[in-house]
């Protein structure tokens, strides 16, 4: 019965780690793509984690800085 909890704690454990990798993936992606220092905000995640991907969440800018209203308009009206 031993090997059996020990089989279950490193998939566990496994798993917990896998899920804190993508989270500070994604966040750092993120926070790259908003303007925000992905260190740092890895930091948060890791230190925090899980609770840190959700502060994330709640404290990242709206909107990001590559959002421009010239990235939608049709190639042609850029040629004036």
């Amino acid at each position: 019965m031993n090997g059996i909890s020990s089989t279950t704690d490193y998939v566990l454990a496994v798993c917990i780690l896998l899920a804190l990798v993508a989270s500070v993936i994604m966040c750092a992606s993120d926070a790259k793509r908003r303007g925000r220092s992905p260190w740092l905000v890895s930091l948060l995640v890791v230190l925090l984690f899980p609770v840190g991907m959700l502060v994330w969440m709640a404290m990242r800018p709206k909107t990001s800085n590559n959002d421009s209203k010239d990235e939608f308009e049709p190639e042609t009206s850029r040629r004036r």
